[in-house]
């Protein structure tokens, strides 16, 4: 796994990003990594921590035409989450995310 990029904030190391999402991040627009990213800063201290296992996280860019993905991620204690793969879904499985409680809480959601 070549983890390559940081994101900082005041120094502190928020997560890693595997190159494998790196590189499928590229394929976006400029608005939809930032919101992308966004999303993942407001929730990464709320992921669950769980030694020896990848897990999934769901989110939506709402834009004209959504766009609904899954991050697959790994989140072990004494470490930063590293985001490792990105791939688009459809709304089913976003929904199901939804039901399951495995997915980004954005402002609005959050009152």
């Amino acid at each position: 796994m070549g983890s390559s990029l940081k994101y900082t904030e005041d120094k502190i190391v928020l997560f890693d990003i595997d190159s494998i999402f790196q590189r499928k991040m590229r394929k976006y627009p400029q608005s939809i990594i930032q919101d992308i990213v966004t999303q993942i800063v407001e929730n990464v201290v709320e992921l669950p921590k769980l030694d020896y296992h990848g897990q999934k996280v769901y989110g939506v860019v709402k834009i004209e035409k959504p766009i609904f993905f899954c991050i697959d991620y790994i989140n072990e204690h004494d470490d930063v989450p590293i985001m490792i793969d990105i791939n688009e879904v459809d709304v089913d499985e976003y929904l199901d995310a939804i039901n399951s409680k495995i997915y980004f809480k954005t402002n609005e959601q959050q009152f």
